[in-house]
């Protein structure tokens, strides 16, 4: 993979990428404004762990450490108006569905840390039978279609001693609420695994739809097999009771970048889950003979969808799984040695966030409609065309000398 090295740092920043920052929001003062471009730039085009200390070493030496420390410490500015430009932006750039379908996607990650210090730092597990972790727990909210992954908000999850605790569904209804659809989005479908599938969760998607006088708003969530239905029976029971004989066997295509075709044995039955109303319930394994452990749940209130059309649209919330791989290994999401203020480590986290959203928009054209892509081969381009342009520029003011010389 192409880096920059210390030995020939970056002089200034080219044409092509002060295009990409002209026109964000006026949150800066004094020079913070330049640093912000450079941090994010040398977010960009690192590969190795980007602790503040390496990323300044590749700037100009006026783009010290302690300057982008001074940055991620200033508290007067908003990282998430600038999170929210910078994703408009991004999906301005690309061409939209022909349907006009909107896939927001929801889900929840976290990233290692060891020092105890990190006040936003916790020990926990993902479920009952995973292993123990500590780090920085975080919920970022994406929208998808066709191949583009774009992420439109995040934030970070709180320790429970802390007082401005809240779990990752109240998070979730509170970017849900504020995430504005684009203007070309007829309609929203929201997506998320059964972390998510709360009755408050429906709800919220159920009252934007009747406020939303422009688009219509539905979900598809996996769900615990703990939900009752309105007549007080358990999805438990339809689970474990449901004869092999009910399920029916059917395929649906891979992921861009995938070969072949899924296939699965659902059981679709139409319901009536209480505090929700009238829903889809499908019942689905990868083979006939799996047993009822290993049966997964997805509900939705597309009452018009068969199973099959349902397991297609849950299955592209695997695409949140990818930004989550992209956004650590190739953009270095909390590796910024930071701590002491909550505040510091969201954005902290967000320039990572960033980088990727300007990333996406630079090299636009190496992402095809339909085709799979990779943040990592999206780096090396960019790279490539940045040294490129420094080595043009180096070039030109050596010529400039040796002209006044002459």
């Amino acid at each position: 993979m192409l880096e920059i090295n210390q030995k020939w740092g970056l002089t200034y920043l080219p044409a092509f990428i002060r295009v990409l920052f002209k026109g964000m929001p006026g949150v800066f003062c004094h020079r913070h404004q330049l640093i912000f471009c450079w941090l994010v730039v040398m977010q960009m085009v690192l590969f190795e762990p980007r602790r503040l200390t390496r990323l300044s070493q590749s700037a100009p030496p006026l783009i010290t450490e302690w300057r982008f420390r001074r940055l991620l410490s200033a508290g007067y500015w908003s990282l998430q108006i600038l999170l929210w430009w910078f994703a408009e932006q991004a999906i301005k750039s690309f061409p939209e569905p022909e349907d006009k379908v909107a896939y927001v996607v929801t889900d929840g990650s976290k990233k290692d840390k060891r020092g105890k210090q990190n006040p936003a730092a916790q020990k926990g597990r993902e479920g009952e039978h995973h292993y123990w972790f500590f780090g920085i727990r975080f919920v970022v909210l994406m929208l998808a279609w066709d191949v583009y992954r774009i992420p439109v908000d995040f934030c970070v999850v709180l320790p429970k001693e802390h007082p401005d605790y809240k779990t990752e569904n109240e998070l979730f209804r509170q970017m849900l609420s504020r995430f504005r659809p684009p203007d070309w989005a007829r309609v929203v479908i929201v997506s998320a695994d059964a972390a998510f599938a709360s009755k408050e969760n429906m709800k919220l998607v159920k009252r934007i739809d009747q406020s939303d006088q422009k688009r219509r708003w539905d979900f598809v969530f996996a769900i615990a097999r703990t939900w009752n239905m309105e007549d007080g029976k358990s999805l438990s029971n339809l689970v474990k009771h449901t004869p092999y004989s009910c399920y029916r066997r059917t395929w649906i295509p891979r992921l861009p970048g995938d070969r072949g075709r899924k296939s699965f044995w659902i059981f679709e039955k139409r319901t009536r889950l209480r505090h929700i109303g009238d829903v889809i319930v499908v019942l689905s394994k990868n083979g006939r003979n799996v047993g009822p452990k290993k049966t997964k749940l997805l509900v939705t209130n597309l009452l018009e969808l068969t199973g099959r059309e349902v397991i297609c649209i849950y299955q592209r919330r695997w695409s949140i799984e990818i930004l989550f791989k992209e956004l650590k290994s190739g953009l270095g999401l909390g590796e910024h040695q930071v701590t002491k203020k909550i505040d510091r480590i969201e954005k902290s986290i967000g320039i990572a966030i960033v980088a990727y959203l300007i990333l996406i928009r630079a090299r636009k054209g190496d992402i095809k409609p339909g085709k799979s892509w990779s943040i990592f081969q999206l780096k090396n381009n960019f790279t490539m065309h940045l040294i490129q342009n420094q080595f043009q520029h180096s070039l030109e003011i050596k010529m400039k000398k040796l002209r006044k010389a002459a």
